[in-house]
């Protein structure tokens, strides 16, 4: 199919007709919002239920759209041109991250406690991401002049990085509005345009790469889709009734640095320690090993987001019922957990079976068997990783944002020097096995700051029943497999995971109050 379109000379012009239409799409969703999904927050419950399907749905969706977009990509741009767009992406990450300077969690939680200065938020925080921008750009200069002359960056990579970097520009914009429809639990709105924008930036993405323009290509499309994007998020205020409010003084400079700073740690040493190993590889190995790991980090990136969003979803009532003081964070934070255990455990499972098929379908055989294989051995972050990520966000909730700090630079040290030391002699595969341990570090030290400022969650009932049931049904898969074929298989071993986790406990009776919530409409709490 890649090789039909590549020789029909008018595929460019048809991509980027379907990126017009989206666009077109993108801003009559701004304008028109989605009504009916407000009578979906009867209760407490159901704006969790509201808040975090629809973003989680959302992102699956755009995943699907990228592993679609990948697999176009990955045959055109091949193992090497894949590896020198996934430095350029990483580089643009952590300048992202960076520029966002933690502001997305603190406008997010002040918008939701003071919902009056969310105009003023809102235009502050953009002008704060961009000053920060100007302010780090000289050291992404630097930084491309280095891998150009001593690590053998690709001319290619490093004008990616410098259109993905302008991109960063309107995006801070665009993540300000998105941090206030957080604040005011109206997360669908942005979830819904989410994937308008990246249907648009998938037509002129594809648009791109069939007209020949490779890694560069990518990277102006991506820049365009971040200005119409930025634009659709300024049209969906309306629904709020709040306008940006511009203007920034050198006091409130300080507050947000002053506040947010270990929110920026957090967020900066969370994506140092899963992507620090690109960095390595690239240096160490060159262009294709890193496109031989990227692609099959290609599918952890689509299923980091549940944990995410979940968390945010939730993270307007965890700060309540931290400033309630009356112990009902700690069994808020358990019932999450428990929750993204029993998701991750599935997953974890499914996947060890499925990689080969997965690569296969996504990058085809010029990935196979090395993609696989680095798949097989990543997934199993995939558990403790949900638990660490609910932690944070409880801690922040609770106020504690500069404890953890302590335990994301205690990880990134350990992920840095590993990696540093491994993947030289033992190569991607060695990265893999370090993300794993990672997380083993991580949830150390975060489980003693959860001891100590919140409460003691048991963690060994927490981990114990979903584990068991997880495992159960990888043997069951097993055995299934060989015996009636890797579909069946796996249906049987999904229908076992629901009966282990009934026998171990890990299911029961708090989950049949928690769906009658989920399913009586017309009950409510009184907080809207």
């Amino acid at each position: 199919m890649v090789e039909t379109l590549e020789s029909w000379s008018l595929t460019p012009f048809l991509m980027l007709s379907l990126s017009v239409m989206f666009a077109a799409l993108l801003y009559l969703v701004a304008w028109w919002g989605i009504p009916f999904l407000h009578q979906f927050a009867g209760n407490t419950v159901q704006r969790i239920v509201k808040n975090s399907t629809i973003p989680i749905a959302s992102q699956l969706t755009n995943r699907a759209v990228d592993l679609v977009f990948a697999a176009f990509a990955l045959r055109l741009l091949g193992v090497t041109g894949n590896g020198q767009y996934a430095i350029a992406v990483v580089t643009w990450l952590y300048l992202k991250t960076i520029s966002d300077f933690g502001l997305s969690v603190l406008v997010t939680r002040e918008t939701a406690r003071e919902p009056e200065r969310a105009g003023q938020l809102l235009g502050a925080s953009t002008l704060m991401r961009i000053l920060v921008l100007g302010l780090i750009a000289p050291v992404a200069v630097i930084y491309v002049m280095g891998g150009l002359a001593w690590f053998e960056m690709a001319p290619v990579s490093a004008w990616a990085i410098v259109l993905m970097m302008l991109s960063i520009i309107p995006g801070s914009y665009g993540e300000a509005v998105n941090s206030v429809f957080n604040g005011r639990e109206r997360m669908e709105l942005p979830a819904i345009l989410n994937i308008f924008t990246n249907l648009s930036r998938f037509g002129l993405g594809l648009a791109a790469l069939f007209a020949g323009y490779g890694v560069i290509g990518l990277a102006l499309a991506a820049l365009i889709a971040t200005f119409i994007s930025a634009g659709a998020y300024h049209v969906s205020l309306r629904h709020l009734d709040i306008w940006p409010s511009w203007g920034i003084s050198r006091e409130q400079i300080w507050w947000f640095a002053s506040v947010s700073w270990p929110l920026l740690l957090n967020a900066l040493l969370l994506n140092l320690f899963f992507r620090v190993d690109v960095f390595v590889i690239q240096a160490a190995q060159g262009d294709a090993a890193l496109g031989t790991y990227d692609a099959a980090y290609k599918f952890v990136n689509m299923l980091i987001i549940l944990p995410a969003y979940f968390t945010l979803a939730i993270f307007p009532i965890l700060s309540r019922m931290a400033a309630e003081q009356n112990g009902q964070l700690l069994q808020g934070f358990r019932e999450a957990s428990r929750f993204l255990l029993i998701i991750a455990w599935p997953i974890t499972i499914g996947t060890i079976f499925l990689a080969p098929w997965m690569i296969r379908v996504l990058g085809g055989e010029a990935f196979l068997p090395e993609s696989a294989n680095v798949l097989r051995v990543i997934i199993w972050f995939l558990p403790l990783s949900f638990v660490n990520g609910v932690i944070q966000y409880t801690l922040i909730a609770a106020n504690q944002q500069r404890t953890i700090s302590v335990a994301f630079a205690i990880a990134v040290g350990f992920n840095f020097v590993a990696n540093l030391i491994l993947v030289p002699i033992y190569g991607y595969m060695a990265a893999a096995v370090i993300t794993i341990l990672t997380e083993f570090v991580l949830f150390a030290p975060l489980a003693f700051f959860m001891k100590k400022h919140i409460g003691t969650p048991h963690w060994f009932g927490l981990f114990a029943r979903p584990t068991i049931a997880g495992l159960g049904m990888g043997a069951v898969c097993a055995g299934a497999i060989s015996m009636v074929g890797l579909v069946p298989g796996l249906a049987i071993g999904t229908i076992a995971y629901a009966g282990f986790l009934v026998l171990a406990g890990a299911v029961g009776h708090r989950d049949l109050v928690i769906l009658r919530q989920l399913l009586d409409r017309k009950s409510g709490d009184g907080k809207q």
